[in-house]
């Protein structure tokens, strides 16, 4: 199918031109940008696709439509490619199944051989599902353990229960071991009290953030730590009546950031840090189901505060399920239909904003244009070499290209950057005291 232009929308000081990259899509539930410049998408009923941005070509790669559950809420939901996929061509992805009447949840570990994926290792199964509540976002950490969000399944007794790995934050090695240094080394259970957690991201100030659905009340922003509790269902948002600061005062309970009364049904999160769109720079980026809108907020300097929410786009793509950005700062948003139920299959989006507007090779503010890295590509072994202005000073931060932090130092026109990155492509940024901030690619051979 091929892209078609929709329509512009205007910000503070910013025009962003909208299109239509794909359409026909079946709830298209994970969007991720892959270093291959295509969209890996799954959609719920059971496919996973790459996506060409510049046609709206879809390569799918994987089928398991005959395997998947899906009723409702539940299918094929959350996806995560390993960090270095050039060398590791991993995708681990998550969906519900029936075992005979029971519907279950469960992690597989796929490869990608060029042209499909094919099924490796199932990292967990056995997980109580149901039609709604599963969750569930995946996320790869720095240190290579994968955390997985899982939903109370319609079980308001299983959040609070450590044996059950039913609403909690999960964290396993990359083969699905427990990892010695979790809570409990004989548990995958990293933090408990989750009713619906659907957007996990790790942003540069260090904070694991996640958002999850609330009941009828108190939809939430929290900080994710581990060995915490996040509450549910003896606690509703805040800790803010008799019985629920009893409770947290017992039980280690973290409050959230924020809380929304009326529900607004958060869905997945992204951190953004591009010059294209300077009303998100630097903000946390929220697309929302129920209010059909995309929430950007703002944080105090350590990260835990929301000083500032401002929402964006009301009404405008129908309900958003979630979000990816390609390395120039462009935007892509996967639309949801107008209604939670998928009562009208396969006319579902995924839609471009874009600023025509902006040039990557202009648009950093002089002098900082001259802020470059040596030599590049970096050969295993190098020590990088900053350039700089007289005087500056910052940090020097390097992701990978899912936008995962890798390693940061801080700098000034005399460091050099000592560090052993695994063979692949990056994104370094440097952040100067004053604010202003360069960035680009690293390729390490």
């Amino acid at each position: 199918m091929s892209a078609h232009a929709q329509g512009s929308h205007v910000l503070d000081s910013t025009t962003l031109t909208s299109r239509v990259v794909a359409d026909s899509l079946d709830i298209p539930w994970e969007i991720l940008w892959g270093s291959d410049d295509h969209i890996w998408m799954t959609e719920r009923y059971g496919r996973v696709s790459r996506i060409n941005v510049e046609t709206g070509d879809q390569d799918v790669i994987l089928d398991l439509s005959n395997d998947v559950y899906q009723n409702s809420e539940s299918g094929m939901m959350g996806m995560a490619l390993h960090p270095d996929f050039k060398n590791n061509p991993h995708v681990f992805i998550a969906y519900t199944y029936l075992d005979g009447s029971k519907i279950r949840e469960r992690l597989v570990r796929f490869n990608y051989d060029g042209t499909k994926l094919i099924p490796a290792d199932t990292l967990v199964g056995d997980i109580v599902g149901n039609t709604t509540h599963i969750g569930c976002r995946l996320w790869i950490m720095p240190d290579m353990t994968l955390l997985m969000t899982t939903g109370d399944a319609q079980n308001q007794s299983l959040p609070q229960d450590r044996s059950s790995l039913s609403g909690k934050v999960l964290r396993m090695n990359l083969d699905g071991t427990i990892p010695a240094d979790n809570p409990d080394p004989n548990s995958l259970v990293w933090s408990s009290g989750h009713r619906n957690a659907q957007g996990l991201w790790l942003a540069p100030n260090g904070k694991l953030y996640s958002s999850e659905h609330g009941p009828t009340t108190d939809d939430e922003l929290n900080i994710l730590k581990p060995d915490r509790n996040y509450g549910w269902p003896r606690v509703h948002g805040l800790c803010d009546s008799p019985p629920e600061v009893e409770f947290c005062n017992d039980s280690n309970v973290v409050e959230p950031l924020v809380v929304w009364t009326p529900t607004i049904a958060p869905s997945d999160i992204l951190w953004y840090d591009s010059w294209q769109i300077p009303e998100f720079r630097n903000k946390l980026l929220m697309t929302v189901l129920k209010d059909k809108s995309l929430i950007a907020f703002e944080f105090n300097e350590a990260g835990d505060s929301v000083i500032k929410q401002t929402k964006f786009f009301k009404n405008e793509f129908q309900r958003l399920r979630d979000i990816c950005v390609s390395p120039d700062g462009t935007i892509y948003l996967a639309t949801s239909g107008n209604s939670w139920r998928n009562n009208n299959p396969f006319t579902h989006t995924i839609v471009e904003l874009k600023n025509e507007d902006y040039n990557a090779s202009i648009d950093v503010p002089y002098p900082y244009r001259n802020v470059r890295l040596s030599p590049n590509p970096l050969n295993a072994g190098q020590s990088l070499k900053l350039t700089m202005p007289q005087n500056a000073k910052g940090v020097f931060y390097l992701t990978d290209m899912l936008g995962r932090p890798v390693y940061q130092q801080h700098v000034d026109p005399t460091s050099e950057i000592k560090f052993q990155p695994r063979a692949g492509m990056y994104i370094w940024r440097i952040t100067l005291e004053n604010g202003l901030v360069k960035d680009g690619k690293l390729v390490v051979e």
